[in-house]
């Protein structure tokens, strides 16, 4: 079943940047950096996200590509595996703890559990 995507008005774009202080949420950089900034669907659009500036991030564009088609938790739950895979690589073993922690609270609350977790395979 075809389903037709709207993108954010310009309207509730800018509303989302104001909100956000035209700044990505995750790294707090922004126009005033050098950086392109995007408004960014939180819940995607295809997986039923809305519009609405309250389902709307600020992302700069690497965060932006980096999150791809993914909810919040799950773009977070990817980056988590390449920081305990990196950590696994350069036998860092603090990080390595903080990751799995990461991992047993995604757990815990049982999301993201089609995401596999790379310490328990």
């Amino acid at each position: 079943k075809k389903v037709e995507l709207e993108d954010f008005t310009p309207e509730t774009k800018e509303e989302i940047f104001k909100r956000d202080n035209y700044k990505c949420v995750v790294c707090g950089r922004g126009i005033k950096d050098g950086v392109e900034i995007c408004a960014d669907h939180i819940k995607p659009k295809d997986k039923g996200g809305t519009n609405t500036i309250d389902n709307g991030q600020t992302l700069c564009m690497e965060h932006n590509l980096m999150k791809k088609n993914y909810s919040q938790t799950e773009a977070g739950k990817r980056y988590v595996i390449k920081i305990y895979e990196q950590a696994v690589a350069c036998k860092d073993e603090k990080m390595i703890k903080f990751c799995q922690e990461i991992f047993d609270v995604y757990n815990k609350f049982k999301i993201n559990g089609h995401i596999k977790r790379p310490d328990k395979e």
